[in-house]
């Protein structure tokens, strides 16, 4: 038979753990700190208001940035024949991605360059600094203005889309309201106007189609034929009479869903009060580090004085 296991519960290690220091330590060390703080009060407050003097130099002088944005809804549905059909037999989400790589695309950017003109925002490239910038990075080299202007353009320029309500916003910040409104809708009235020109064509196709049609069962003197011609030249007239360049606010149709950006005078940079904030905190770290330095190089003087 088997004996039951008995503990010894009366027979525990007793361990004895000594008291850290640690605490008392760092007890100490604040206690020094704010006695740092308290002693040399004047001084951390003339650090603080050195500087929210120079932030309030420095905020007036700094160049200011607008921003502007436009934003485009792009038509998954379109009027042919009284009847509204779609335009694309893939999902909303999936065609409104393409339209914005669209917008992103170098040939749309080229054409939004050309129609802002080659000096447009030629400030925000300093020429002087072309030189350095082929030397250190030869792949950002720019060869001409226009190219400058696509590059800003390509990097500046913020096209997103929204997944969930279908819409494509564009935005940009210069250094004048108008620039930066005129700039994004550029944007919008190239994506108008490639919309037009593909509608047309699109119409002129079409008209050619059935031209051909009617040719083929009428002939060429049937009354059918010759309204099939006269609406094909009509089409390539007004496929022809697309401006490339030039198109404004009267090429927004009914069926194009934009909104055009207003110069919006409010600055959005810099931020004065977080400057302000930045500051105010800047001051006052740096006037406690220098407090409490100065404490301990009188401490320490002291001591070598009369060492004990």
């Amino acid at each position: 038979m088997n004996t039951p296991l008995k503990f010894d519960h009366e027979k525990r290690p007793n361990f004895q753990f000594g008291r850290s220091d640690y605490r008392t330590h760092y007890e100490d060390l604040a206690v020094r700190i704010l006695r740092s703080i308290l002693r040399r009060s004047g001084l951390i407050a003339l650090m603080v208001s050195l500087a929210i003097a120079a932030a309030c130099i420095i905020i007036p002088i700094m160049p200011r940035k607008y921003s502007a944005e436009a934003l485009i809804y792009p038509n998954l549905f379109s009027r042919e024949q009284e009847k509204i059909v779609a335009l694309a037999s893939v999902d909303a989400t999936t065609f409104v991605t393409g339209e914005a790589r669209l917008l992103r695309s170098d040939a749309f950017l080229r054409a939004v360059a050309k129609r802002l003109g080659e000096d447009t925002l030629s400030h925000s490239w300093p020429q002087s600094l072309d030189g350095i910038r082929a030397m250190l990075l030869p792949e950002t080299r720019n060869h001409s203005p226009f190219d400058r202007l696509v590059s800003m353009l390509r990097n500046k320029v913020a096209v997103m889309n929204d997944t969930r309500s279908y819409i494509i916003s564009i935005s940009f910040t210069a250094s004048s309201a108008e620039e930066a409104a005129r700039v994004v809708n550029a944007f919008v009235l190239e994506y108008v106007r490639d919309k037009v020109v593909q509608r047309r064509l699109d119409k002129l196709g079409a008209a050619e189609g059935e031209l051909q049609r009617q040719l083929s069962v009428y002939g060429d003197k049937h009354p059918k034929t010759l309204r099939a011609v006269e609406e094909r030249d009509a089409a390539r007239v007004s496929y022809e009479a697309v401006n490339p360049q030039n198109a404004d606010q009267e090429e927004i149709g009914p069926d194009q869903s934009v909104k055009l950006a207003e110069p919006n005078l409010t600055p959005t940079s810099p931020n004065g009060l977080a400057i302000l904030a930045m500051s105010l905190l800047a001051g006052l770290l740096a006037g406690i580090a220098l407090a409490i330095w100065l404490d301990r190089r009188d401490i320490k003087r002291a001591y070598q004085a009369h060492p004990q």
